[in-house]
């Protein structure tokens, strides 16, 4: 989930506001309440056990979105009566994956290096100390300490009155509404400094504080065996969005580190860890085999192949013309 801001070009709005960045607002919200219920784990109803590992989660937020969890949880076994489902048996890095999938609709991001402030380029050190009045301090919201973490945080999000002050939040009640704000702002009369601080305004501030704003894909180092993996964890409970997330990722992946050193592995786990029948990686294999055959003269991947038989038919396959 990415949300992207041009500062440069705040003045081209001639005093209208980006109704484009206040409609994001609400998915943000939803987003960083989820992401604070996981972190927090309040309202958890569920455990799921991998090793040392424990994930206090939500069956309403794993139940709907996996045909497994919802089966243990509804009929009357062991783990519906617990309220603990152990997974010790899976990969534990990919079952943490997994649920962070569920409250994140992606795994394995990395931040971006630039922010939205850092766009416009550093501002020249400043002898004298920064006025109250113009930097307004960050808040890291934490929304397991209220009742509703959706109304929490718009809540939070109102108590900054205004674009260019700070006012300390009301001594009232978390799940108080927050009042009504006008929208007819001329964003073309604005310096951009105050242009960003009335976009804050808006709460987009606190979901970046929430670690939720610009994220992208991690290409720089290999992880061809952790989607490999995390896309038969997503076979086995029937995790659909996961299985197509994984496949996305690892294609993405083997286009850039077909030649690294994780292939040989890589390779292994797509074999040994999918049935037969299931084409979603296998076939991103053969592409690759097929568009750079040299990679079958390197000896470790030789060695997987002598040891992999579904990996050397297809391979044996390929190598005479014939259909995969």
């Amino acid at each position: 989930m990415a949300l992207r801001i041009r500062t440069t070009s705040l003045s081209s709005y001639n005093g209208e506001a980006p109704q484009s960045a206040k409609s994001e607002a609400p998915k943000y919200e939803l987003m960083s309440a989820l992401a604070t219920l996981l972190e927090a784990g309040k309202y958890s109803d569920l455990t799921i056990i991998c090793g040392a590992r424990r994930f206090q989660v939500h069956r309403a937020i794993i139940c709907s979105r996996s045909g497994f969890f919802d089966g243990a949880c509804s009929n009357p076994f062991r783990e519906a009566e617990t309220g603990i489902i152990d997974l010790s048996e899976d990969d534990e890095e990919a079952v943490e994956h997994m649920i962070h999938y569920f409250y994140h609709l992606d795994y394995l991001m990395r931040p971006r290096t630039h922010s939205r402030r850092t766009s416009r380029g550093a501002s020249p050190p400043s002898s004298q100390p920064t006025s109250p009045t113009l930097r307004r301090p960050r808040r890291k919201l934490n929304l397991a300490l209220v009742e509703d973490p959706l109304l929490a945080q718009a809540a939070a999000a109102n108590s900054y009155n205004s674009y260019n002050s700070y006012a300390p939040p009301a001594a009232s009640n978390p799940l108080t509404p927050p009042a009504e704000e006008e929208d007819d702002f001329n964003f073309g009369k604005m310096p951009p400094d105050s242009a960003i601080e009335m976009l804050d305004s808006w709460g987009l501030e606190s979901f970046e504080n929430a670690e939720l704003a610009d994220q992208e894909p991690d290409l720089s180092q290999p992880h061809l065996i952790v989607h490999a993996k995390v896309y038969a964890i997503a076979e086995k409970y029937g995790i659909v969005g996961l299985k197509t997330l994984a496949r996305a990722k690892f294609s993405s992946q083997l286009s850039v580190h077909y030649n690294g050193h994780e292939l040989p592995d890589a390779l292994a786990e797509v074999y040994d860890g999918t049935v037969d029948s299931d084409r979603g990686l296998r076939d991103l294999v053969v592409q690759v085999f097929r568009a750079h055959p040299e990679i079958a003269r390197r000896r470790d991947v030789e060695g997987v192949v002598r040891e992999t038989p579904g990996l050397a038919w297809e391979l044996f396959r390929l190598a005479w013309g014939m259909p995969v």
